[in-house]
């Protein structure tokens, strides 16, 4: 079987040293595609780097939702331009809401909206950040899919409630799950 690892950090500084011997671990375990997900535009160097030097890893830009702050309307010309000029580019994200471990509800809402715009302008699916957040994201994606129309993507290392989960799989979204 083939596998698709669709959510890797491989630029995180654990896995600096051990690159290689990491590429040869997927590739043993039939990991054939990873996508390596956005989390700050710090990393968009880093991370074409990577893809540059593994073929089979594609990516996506986007800013996380714990980094929201650092959210400004240049930095979304510039996730679009990265994201329509590098065919690499699978997805849009890791975007989303996080109400675990910051205050700025309202901004991650904003800075989510800009970026679902984004990858709907673009017809490219999202991978989605959600902790402690489900019933706004919810609200948000609906929201949006009545005004501009839908976008699809990945719910990804999920951890929402059995109920939570039938929001976004009715919203068309997959669910990650973690293999420990």
């Amino acid at each position: 079987m083939q596998l698709i690892d669709t959510h890797v950090h491989l630029n995180f500084p654990v896995f600096q040293e051990d690159l290689l011997a990491l590429r040869s671990r997927w590739q043993e375990a039939g990991v054939v595609r990873l996508v390596h997900s956005c989390v700050k535009p710090a990393e968009f160097a880093q991370i074409v780097a990577i893809a540059d030097q593994f073929p089979e890893v594609a990516f996506a830009v986007g800013l996380h939702p714990l980094d929201a702050d650092l959210w400004e309307p240049d930095l979304g010309a510039e996730i679009l331009a990265k994201a329509a000029s590098d065919p690499r580019v699978v997805a849009i994200g890791e975007l989303g809401l996080d109400f675990f471990k910051a205050d700025n509800q309202d901004w991650q809402k904003q800075v989510l909206h800009a970026q679902l715009e984004i990858a709907h302008k673009l017809q490219k699916p999202i991978i989605v950040h959600c902790r402690d957040a489900a019933p706004a994201l919810r609200e948000v994606l609906i929201e949006f899919f009545q005004t501009h129309g839908e976008v699809n993507g990945v719910m990804h290392c999920w951890g929402g409630t059995p109920e939570e989960t039938q929001w976004f799989l009715d919203l068309g979204f997959y669910i990650s799950l973690v293999a420990l």
